[in-house]
């Protein structure tokens, strides 16, 4: 049988700002294509949720051509890419509330933005700091199995709605990576590449996970390429690690795939050579 990964994407459009008042956000563009066309190219099989079972919105910001290489047909590529998702089931998304039974998927793929600190960290930011219990009893079933789970960008500050087991973290002592904030922060304070009206709500992605007790790492610049796999987790650094996240994650899943394989083949072995009674 083919994989079966489930894709969990933001529903957010629009981010808190600290002292009030909001931006727009969304799902980042490249984060989400890249990954998933290495899956579908791999034969992989996507089902996709949301909180609130909402069609996600596109983070305009993420449809710059700087993201694609300064390439009008990448971008161009990239769109039909997500034209393809939106037919295959992520205009019409699983509520993710409604996600009771997910043993029939074989990984976890959540894309960036600042869209997933919104309503997969928090149950909902604009109102409250508590965090979004469905998203963290998902993340729990995901590393209870050993199942590929692959977060990029901001998205792996989400992990923190994981919950603990025996007054630890679930991923305590994982090595992971996640967003530079000293590129959030430059978007903010320089005037050239000012993007929000005010500052940022969210806590540093970095300083969080690591407080929980990961061991981030990132490139020594802003705007890096780079992925870290430790176990089942897969986490990306920024849209410029999309293409290298998304092979690294494929290659996870279909490794998960050719193990569940080889096990079939030791389970029919062993009823071959089944003594008689």
């Amino acid at each position: 049988m083919p994989r079966h990964v489930l894709v969990v994407v933001s529903a957010a459009d629009r981010l808190p700002l600290q002292g009030g008042g909001s931006a727009p956000t969304g799902v980042y563009l490249g984060e989400l294509v890249e990954p998933a066309a290495a899956l579908l190219a791999a034969g992989v099989r996507l089902s996709f949720a949301t909180p609130g079972g909402r069609a996600p919105t596109l983070d305009g910001t993420s449809c710059s051509l700087a993201y694609f290489g300064f390439s009008r047909a990448k971008r161009d590529a990239a769109f039909a890419t997500y034209a393809r998702l939106l037919d295959a089931g992520l205009g019409a998304p699983i509520p993710l509330e409604k996600l009771h039974t997910v043993e029939q998927y074989d990984g976890l793929f959540v894309p960036g933005g600042h869209a997933p600190l919104v309503d997969l960290l928090y149950r909902d930011a604009h109102t409250g700091a508590a965090h979004n219990e469905d998203f963290g009893a998902l993340l729990a079933h995901f590393h209870a199995a050993g199942k590929p789970t692959g977060l990029i960008c901001h998205a792996p500050a989400a992990l923190a709605a994981a919950p603990e087991v025996d007054g630890h973290w679930l991923y305590a002592g994982y090595r992971m990576t996640c967003f530079k904030t000293v590129v959030d922060t430059m978007l903010q304070t320089v005037p050239v590449a000012r993007r929000f009206p005010g500052r940022l709500f969210e806590p540093d992605p970095a300083r969080l996970l690591g407080e929980l007790g990961g061991r981030v790492e990132q490139t020594r610049l802003p705007m890096g390429s780079k992925v870290v796999i430790d176990r089942e987790l897969v986490t990306g650094q920024d849209p410029y690690s999309a293409r290298a996240f998304g092979a690294a994650f494929t290659r996870q899943v279909r490794a998960a795939d050719r193990a569940a394989a080889g096990m079939d083949e030791i389970r029919t072995g062993d009823s071959a050579v089944a003594p008689r009674r």
